[in-house]
């Protein structure tokens, strides 16, 4: 059997560890739902201000595109005259300040598109095609009053073989392109088209403004708190449009574009985030408007979360953030092992506790022990007692028990111990005596004896 002195405070940590175990374990749980709801928070916050950015610079785009779209509809501005076009757009791109190339090109092969010049906003760039520089399209500086400088370049381009053109041509209204490598950046760029028709419902021509990816990936970089948060842009199918990570989302082959899915990333993070959302919901085809995931890459966790973009942008992209759950978790773990060390602190102190405790409650219990052998052996001495029984709790009535108890059976080992003494002297002195009258009757027959032999002898 064990001892008290081992099983008290054993028991006694037993309950401080499931205790202290079972109030880590709510703290844990509340945190992480916590962490979830901080996490979600920040998440949706990051993709509102991200979706914000974009959203505007889609919207600034498509304004502009379509108040050349109305000047060229109505008659105002003429889609044949060249010229006269592009000081509409000049007019229209300076008024109204954006970043992206607006154009506009005809049935017949006359294009004109300006745009602003890197890191400048006096400056800007005219691409221009005609029949006096076909199949050309030399680029030449513009200053700020619309006034043609040098030239900067000299391409064959013909814009009525581009996508964007092609697309809208056979749609027949306001488009967005299938998005493709531009010619003049190299960037993957998409094209908010719209066709131009006559009176009698001839094409005349199409108007439109390219969308930077790059310009995005810029908005992404700025608006994300660290390098550590990882944006994307995606498509419906799954096809990468944007990323703040440095791995290409395309590459090329000849003339052959290949985007990269996310799932097909050279990124380990955003492929994992791609299979993720694919084992989980099938493909963004299949998302919801926000949603949130965690996946693990190379050992850590990793949290997703995903929102569409507007509607009424026409556009089915998808904004993502991945972020490491360490950023979140970080003070949780912080707490889990401070929680752990006091745990530690706390058996260990309660061990030492319970020791002592038992130690305290065992002194006077060996010393009631000791009084038992004492009983025992006979050497019983009250006054021993005398300390404990002075206490007021329980054992000290035990103690007061056991002198009184302990006097009784002294008392009895005495009363008997003198009666089995005058047993033993009462019984010697019976022996004796029969002794002494076996000693005399043997004499009285020997005197017979010794009578009879004198007699036979006469």
């Amino acid at each position: 059997m064990s001892s008290i002195r081992q099983v008290f405070p054993i028991v006694l940590s037993i309950q401080i560890t499931v205790a202290v175990g079972v109030t880590g374990w709510i703290s844990f749980n509340s945190s992480e739902r916590a962490v979830q709801k901080l996490t979600r928070q920040l998440c949706d916050n990051l993709t509102y201000r991200v979706e914000q950015q974009i959203n505007s610079y889609l919207q600034d785009s498509v304004q502009i595109n379509q108040a050349v779209t109305t000047s060229l509809r109505n008659g105002t501005v003429n889609p044949n005259d060249i010229n006269q076009v592009q000081r509409d757009i000049f007019n229209k791109y300076r008024e109204l300040n954006t970043q992206n190339i607006l154009f506009y090109g005809n049935e017949q092969g006359a294009m004109v598109g300006i745009e602003r010049q890197a890191d400048s906003s006096s400056k800007f760039l005219l691409r221009i095609r005609d029949e006096s520089t076909a199949p050309n399209r030399p680029t030449y500086e513009l200053n700020s009053n619309g006034d043609r400088g040098k030239l900067v370049m000299n391409e064959i381009y013909d814009h009525r073989t581009r996508p964007w053109y092609i697309a809208a041509k056979q749609s027949g209204r306001d488009i967005w392109s299938a998005i493709f490598v531009s010619t003049t950046d190299g960037e993957l760029t998409t094209t908010k088209a719209s066709p131009i028709y006559s009176s009698d419902g001839a094409l005349q021509g199409v108007v439109g403004v390219n969308i930077s990816m790059k310009q995005i990936k810029q908005f992404m970089q700025e608006t994300r708190p660290s390098d550590k948060w990882n944006v994307f842009l995606v498509e419906e199918n799954g096809e990468l449009v944007a990323s703040t990570s440095d791995t290409p989302i395309f590459d090329k082959e000849g003339n052959k574009i290949n985007r990269f899915e996310l799932s097909k990333s050279k990124d380990p993070k955003l492929q994992k985030a791609g299979l993720s959302i694919k084992e989980q919901f099938g493909g963004f085809q299949n998302l919801q408007n926000s949603q949130i995931i965690e996946f693990d890459s190379n050992g850590e966790k990793y949290i997703v979360t995903t929102h569409k973009l507007a509607k009424d942008l026409q556009l089915d992209w998808s904004v993502g953030i991945i972020v490491p759950k360490s950023i979140f978790m970080q003070e949780i773990d912080d707490n889990n092992r401070l929680t752990l060390i006091i745990i530690v602190i706390m058996l260990g102190v309660n061990i030492l506790i319970g020791l002592a405790i038992a130690s305290w409650l065992l002194r006077p219990i060996k010393h009631l022990i000791n009084a038992a052998k004492e009983i025992e052996e006979e050497s019983f001495d009250p006054e021993g007692l005398t300390m404990i029984s002075a206490r007021k709790d329980e054992l000290g009535q035990m103690a007061r028990i056991f002198q009184e108890m302990g006097s009784t059976i002294t008392e009895r080992q005495q009363g008997m111990k003198s009666q089995l003494r005058k047993l033993r002297e009462e019984k010697d002195e019976a022996k004796k005596a029969a002794i002494a009258s076996q000693i005399g009757q043997s004499n009285s027959l020997q005197l017979i004896l010794n009578r009879a032999r004198s007699i036979r002898n006469k």
